[in-house]
C-alpha cells in the first residue's frame, strides 16, 4: 500500500489488465525502473504523511486524498477504454474490500504516524506479510514451515524492540504501536480477501472504486467531527506534501505496482516489500531529522530477516540466475 491502499499481493486476474502472463526468463529493464519508482513513491509516503498531518486534520486529509486518488484511477481507466463498472456479482465484495483496505487502513496508518516517527511506523506497517501468513494458516489452511515460523518470530521480536523503546521514552507511543499493528493486520486481511475473491474487475477500476467507497465513511466522520479553520492557515510545504501523497504515493505508486505485476511476477514484485520501508527510514532521517540508532537498526534487521523468510525471494534468485 500506499500502501497508500495496496492491491493484493497474489491477486489472480481474469482480465487482460490484471494478467501477468507467462513468467519471462529474465526481468525486463522496465520492471527494474518501475520498482525503483515504486520504492520512492511508497517510501516517501510516510514522511510526507507525517508532515501533512501537522496542519491538516487526520480524517479530512485521508478522506480527501483517497477520493482524489480514486478519481485519478477512474480517469486512467477511462482513457484506457476500460469499463468503469465492477464485474457482475462483485459489488458487495468491492465494498467489503474498500472498508478494510481503505477506510480502516487509511485511518489506522495515519493515526499511528501522529504518535510514532514516520520511519518506525513504515517498518512496522511492512510486517504485513508476516501477519498475512498467520491469517493464511489460521483460515486458509496454508502450510506452516520452520522457516515461516522464524519469520513470524523475527517480526514479533521487532515489535517488542520498538514497543520497549517507545513505551520507555514516551508512554503515548503505545497508541501508535497498537494502531500500526492493527493497520498491518488490516492490510493482511484485505489482501487475503482480495486473493480469495479472485476479482474479474480490472485492477485500476477495482482500486478506484475501493478508494472512492472507502473514503466515504472517513469523509462523513470528518464532516461531523473536524473543523475547517485550518484551511486559512495551511502552509505551502504541507500543501505540497498532501498533493504528493495523493498523486505520487497513492495514484502513481499503485500504477507502478500494477505495471510490475503485468511485466513480471510476484517473486519480483515482493522485493518492494523489503525496499519500501528501508526507503521510508532513509527519507525520514534526511527530511524529518528522525533519529537512527541501535533500536532502529535492530528493528530494521529483524523485520528484513522476517520478510525474507516468508516472501518468494528464492524464486526471484532462481530467475536472475537464468
Amino acid at each position: 500500500m500506499t500502501r497508500a491502499a495496496l492491491p493484493p499481493p497474489a491477486q489472480k486476474a481474469g482480465s487482460a489488465e490484471n494478467s501477468a502472463g507467462p513468467v519471462a526468463a529474465s526481468v525486463p529493464l522496465a520492471a527494474w525502473l518501475l520498482l525503483l519508482c515504486l520504492t520512492f513513491a511508497w517510501g516517501s509516503m510516510w514522511p510526507l504523511l507525517k508532515l501533512a498531518l501537522t496542519e491538516i486534520p487526520l480524517l479530512t486529509f485521508r478522506a480527501g486524498s483517497a477520493a482524489c486518488a480514486g478519481l485519478i484511477m477512474f480517469g486512467v481507466a477511462a482513457i484506457s477504454g476500460i469499463a468503469l463498472r465492477p464485474a457482475a456479482g462483485e459489488v458487495r465484495k468491492v465494498v467489503l474490500c474498500a472498508a478494510v483496505n481503505v477506510t480502516m487502513w487509511f485511518f489506522l496508518s495515519a493515526l499511528a504516524v501522529t504518535y510514532l516517527p514516520a520511519g518506525r511506523a513504515a517498518l512496522l506497517a511492512y510486517t504485513m506479510p508476516l501477519w498475512a501468513l498467520v491469517v493464511g494458516v489460521l483460515f486458509l489452511k496454508e502450510r506452516l514451515t520452520l522457516r515461516r515460523c522464524l519469520g513470524v518470530a523475527a517480526g514479533i521480536g521487532a515489535v517488542l524492540v520498538f514497543a520497549w523503546d517507545d513505551l520507555r521514552t514516551a508512554g503515548a507511543a503505545g497508541i501508535g504501536i497498537a494502531a500500526i499493528l492493527a493497520a498491518a493486520l488490516t492490510w493482511s486481511v484485505g489482501s487475503t480477501l482480495q486473493k480469495h475473491f479472485n476479482f474479474k474487475t480490472p485492477v485500476s477500476v477495482l482500486v478506484a472504486w475501493q478508494f472512492v467507497l472507502g473514503s466515504m465513511p472517513l469523509m462523513a466522520l470528518a464532516l461531523g467531527t473536524e473543523e475547517t479553520s485550518w484551511i486559512a492557515d495551511i502552509s505551502m510545504p504541507v500543501i505540497a506534501s498532501a498533493v504528493s501523497v495523493t498523486l505520487i504515493s497513492q495514484a502513481f505508486g499503485l500504477w507502478c505496482w500494477s505495471m510490475i505485476l503485468k511485466l513480471t511476477d510476484m517473486a519480483f514484485a515482493s522485493i518492494a516489500v523489503l525496499t519500501v520501508p528501508l526507503m521510508s527510514q532513509v527519507l525520514s532521517i534526511l527530511f524529518l531529522g528522525e533519529p537512527f540508532g541501535p533500536v532502529e537498526l535492530a528493528g530494521m534487521l529483524l523485520i528484513t530477516f522476517g520478510l525474507a523468510t516468508v516472501l518468494p525471494l528464492d524464486q526471484m534468485a532462481r530467475r536472475l540466475k537464468r
